[in-house]
């Protein structure tokens, strides 16, 4: 086997998924585990099993991760994931491992992924939005990746959009008003259901069949993700904002935020785009970064983000 091989991990709140791949990004194998109720030892544990099956051809360990994390790989609050908040999980999984590790945060590692293989090779100045459980963002801004002052940059989440009006758990946030968690609680309500056994697809379908509740909730859905994209391209005034997660998969995603868009942006005209990467972009955006870390001598198809490496 390829001795120039290495493991990514993408650690979500309910599955971790993990992929072989070659330095180029070419995946050899991929797989999932659950991480559902389970506590950072069990993770870690489980991860060091994969770890050992490919250990003679490993370079490294690349992951990507919920929440804010340091250059120096160290986890300030774990999001999804709350046994990772305040733990230096680059030293103890490089520890455990004998092995080179990075770690950066999963929506980060999206727009990386997306500079380096995706629909922003020719980009400069972009965006990265998320849409599932939550809302996440990534900024790319002059040719690298965008962190702030306390590496917490990009969290479009948290960004108010509806005035403090709401009642709703988690108040008037893009993630609450523009998630398919929101999405799914909204329709729940509505029809006194347990949310957990709303699914997106079961609103959405409600939604083309013009049931109206459905058709207010998602109408409401994307004039919210529409405002958000708004205040981003009027502020940063980005080339192009890319969005990923799940809902992106319905055909006529985009031709269904536009029409909102339209509605809010007459000035600025954001140009959105879908992300090429699904489910992979999580894992190919950790190589990423991985490389940009621990290898000097990058080829030009490699990312050419200016990251941090220590605090």
């Amino acid at each position: 086997m390829d001795e120039q091989n290495y493991l990514a991990f993408d650690i979500g709140g309910t599955s971790v998924k993990w992929g072989l791949l070659t330095k180029e990004g070419t995946f050899l194998q991929k797989s999932t585990f659950s991480s559902e109720g389970s506590d950072g030892k069990v993770i870690l544990q489980k991860i060091k099993e994969v770890v050992d099956l490919y250990r003679s051809s490993l370079q490294g360990i690349a992951v990507s991760a919920p929440g804010f994390i340091l250059p120096s790989g160290y986890i300030e609050y774990g999001g999804a994931i709350d046994a990772f908040t305040e733990f230096p999980f680059q030293e103890v999984l490089s520890r455990n491992t004998g092995l080179p590790v990075s770690i950066e945060n999963d929506v980060n590692c999206v727009a990386l992924a997306e500079k380096w293989l995706g629909n922003a090779q020719k980009l400069t100045d972009f965006v990265c939005i998320t849409v599932g459980t939550g809302v996440g963002g990534a900024l790319y801004l002059n040719n690298a990746l965008y962190r702030g002052n306390n590496f917490r940059a990009g969290e479009a989440g948290f960004m108010v959009t509806n005035g403090l009006q709401s009642t709703m758990k988690g108040g008037d946030t893009l993630s609450t008003l523009a998630s398919m968690t929101g999405l799914r609680e909204k329709y729940a309500a509505y029809h006194s259901l347990d949310p957990e056994k709303v699914t997106g697809e079961m609103v959405f379908q409600a939604y083309d069949e013009k049931e109206p509740a459905a058709v207010h909730i998602v109408e409401d859905f994307y004039r919210s993700l529409a405002i958000g994209i708004f205040n981003i391209n009027s502020f940063l005034n980005p080339q192009k904002i890319l969005i990923g997660g799940g809902i992106t998969s319905r055909p006529s995603f985009i031709r269904e935020l536009q029409s909102h868009l339209s509605y809010v942006d007459n000035v600025f005209h954001a140009e959105i785009e879908l992300c090429r990467f699904k489910n992979d972009a999580g894992m190919i955006g950790a190589l990423a970064f991985f490389h940009s870390q621990y290898e000097n001598h990058q080829s030009p198809s490699i990312l050419k983000a200016k990251i941090p490496l220590d605090k």
